[in-house]
Order: C-alpha cells, then sequence, then structure tokens
C-alpha cells in the first residue's frame, strides 16, 4: 500500500499556499507523516528584511496552525523557488510535495517525487470550507 511519510508544503503566505497548507495536513493526517513548511525568498527580494521578516512571521504562523498532533518543520531559504524547493525535497528525503502558485512548474518538471498542485476555484465552492 501507498504511504507517504515525509510531506514539503511550499508556502509564500498567499491564500493559495494557505489552501495547500490545508491539503498538506490532511494528507499528514491521512498517513501519518511529519510536515515541513519550506517558504523560499527569491534573491531579487531578499535584500529587503521587511519582506524576510513578513515572510518568517507567516510562516511560523502557518506551523501554529498545524494540529498538535503532526510533526511539523519549518524552513525558510533564499533563492530560486522551484530550486530551493526541490533541493529541500531532495535533503529533508521527502516523498510528496505539495504547492500551489509560480514555482510548481519548475517543481512538477524536475522532480523525482510525486507533486501535487493545489489550485483555488475563482469561482467555484471554497473546497477548504
Amino acid at each position: 500500500m501507498l504511504r507517504y511519510r515525509h510531506v514539503l508544503i511550499a508556502f509564500d503566505g498567499s491564500p493559495a499556499s494557505a489552501l495547500a497548507l490545508e491539503h498538506a495536513v490532511a494528507m499528514a493526517h491521512a498517513f501519518r507523516a511529519k510536515l515541513t513548511i519550506v517558504a523560499v525568498v527569491p534573491r531579487s527580494v531578499w535584500r529587503s528584511r521587511d519582506a524576510y521578516d513578513q515572510l518568517q512571521v507567516q510562516l511560523h504562523a502557518a506551523a501554529d496552525g498545524v494540529p498538535d498532533d503532526l510533526e511539523v518543520t519549518t524552513r525558510l531559504l533564499e533563492g530560486d523557488p522551484a530550486d530551493e524547493l526541490l533541493q529541500a525535497a531532495r535533503d529533508g528525503e521527502h516523498d510528496l510535495i505539495v504547492i500551489a502558485g509560480g514555482a510548481a512548474d519548475g517543481v512538477t518538471l524536475d522532480t523525482e517525487v510525486p507533486v501535487i498542485v493545489i489550485h483555488r476555484p475563482s469561482d467555484g465552492p471554497d473546497l477548504a470550507a
């Protein structure tokens, strides 16, 4: 039987990534997997201390919202989002990536593990409800 043991969720603080986090939490619960929330600050904005601080606060708030019965860690990285997410997945031996947004194309093309891409419906029902 298929079983995921370590789920990586790409998080950028957007509503789409918050929805992706909800899906990742559900997957982690279903498989009793560890969860790693990874945020990547692109090099173009890394020098902005405000952008870094804001993402760090959002990252910790996201982790605080994960149920206590799940093991969760966070990582704040800098660089190209797709490259950094792929490296984090390899380094952490993740066996599932959950992602929303712009880095999805680069991640889905170059990874060896399954990727679930979450899209927020523009005029459909709210799947998180």
